[in-house]
């Protein structure tokens, strides 16, 4: 168990020094709050689809991994993306009920920024580190995945966020990340991925998607020291949302992953996602639909901050009770 808290600790090292870049840069100005917006656009909606349609195509087509390339485990990693949202909402739901929240006083922006997991950016990273072996599957399993979280998000996490199904667009599910993991699994599927992922395009989004995750993460540092500056702490709130999404959240998902009877690599990406801190949509969504951004806020930095210590200790868990991860160093 020691050697896999340690591995685990260091690979949520480079999560942190990315965060550390964008709140030194933001610091000395080197890039203002006005470039956000290009730059993120740039990250979302070219490097991620590069990133997702890379990954999905080297492990489905070029690869063939025989697991993966099934229409049957793509559509079990999909609802466990789906179903752990769901518990982990569920479990900040309940901490909310116990802290009587109500809707008008923080009860929606409280359950679903503590119950919704950075399950993108901050989770790209570690994979890197743990599972660089050639041919580990497991980054692409993590974005057939993801296209459970992105639906939940946008079509339950709406509901909940702004009360009612009034604001639910379709439009809203058409953005780029899931447009490129559909339009990814569907090349995949229908057998014309050997035409479609040739040396060249491979290649290509390869290079395109890799400056995704930096852009992403040191964009985060940036927010992180706009958000501490003015700021007003509510250490009853910052504390319930820790335990949500870092002591509650974590042990349902795990115990989700235990019971479900899928693949070892989905519980794999179930495990790590379960110690995961909050994700920055709910703020945003908080700030569209008349939520509490301020008290989102404080979840999100807070669990940022101290799942550093918390994420080793639940991957070791997992690792015991669930599915071995097996890092390389």
């Amino acid at each position: 168990m020691g050697s896999i808290v340690l591995n685990s600790f260091l690979a949520t090292i480079p999560v942190y020094v990315f965060f550390a870049i964008g709140f030194w840069l933001r610091r000395k100005k080197a890039i203002e709050a006005h470039h956000d917006a290009p730059i993120m656009q740039l990250a979302m909606d070219v490097g991620y689809p590069c990133l997702i349609f890379h990954s999905i195509m080297k492990y489905m087509v070029v690869e063939a991994h025989p697991t993966i390339s099934t229409v049957a485990f793509s559509l079990q990693a999909i609802a466990c993306g789906f179903m752990e949202l769901l518990v982990g909402v569920l479990a900040a739901w309940l901490v909310a009920r116990l802290l009587r929240l109500r809707i008008g006083t923080g009860l929606r922006t409280f359950t679903l920024t503590a119950g919704v997991q950075n399950y993108a950016f901050f989770v790209i990273p570690i994979i890197q580190m743990l599972f660089s072996a050639q041919g580990d599957p497991t980054m692409g399993v993590l974005f057939i995945h993801n296209m459970g979280c992105e639906i939940f998000v946008w079509s339950l996490g709406v509901i909940l966020m702004c009360g009612g199904a009034k604001d639910l667009r379709l439009s809203i599910l058409l953005r780029g990340p899931l447009l490129a993991v559909c339009v990814s699994l569907a090349i995949a599927w229908s057998g014309v991925g050997e035409y479609v992922a040739l040396p060249p395009i491979m290649k290509t989004a390869e290079m395109i998607g890799s400056v995704a995750t930096p852009i992403c993460l040191i964009l985060f540092g940036c927010s992180m020291y706009d958000l501490t500056r003015n700021f007003t702490w509510q250490p009853k709130m910052l504390s319930a949302g820790l335990i949500a999404r870092l002591a509650l959240a974590p042990a349902f998902i795990i115990l989700l992953a235990w019971a479900l009877p899928v693949d070892p690599l989905i519980k794999r990406i179930m495990v790590i996602q379960s110690a995961i801190p909050s994700a920055v949509i709910p703020v945003i969504l908080a700030k569209r639909f008349g939520g509490i951004p301020e008290l989102g806020t404080q979840i999100l930095l807070s669990t940022t901050v101290c799942s550093f210590l918390t994420l080793p200790i639940w991957l070791a868990i997992g690792n015991a009770v669930v599915v071995p991860l097996l890092p390389r160093f």
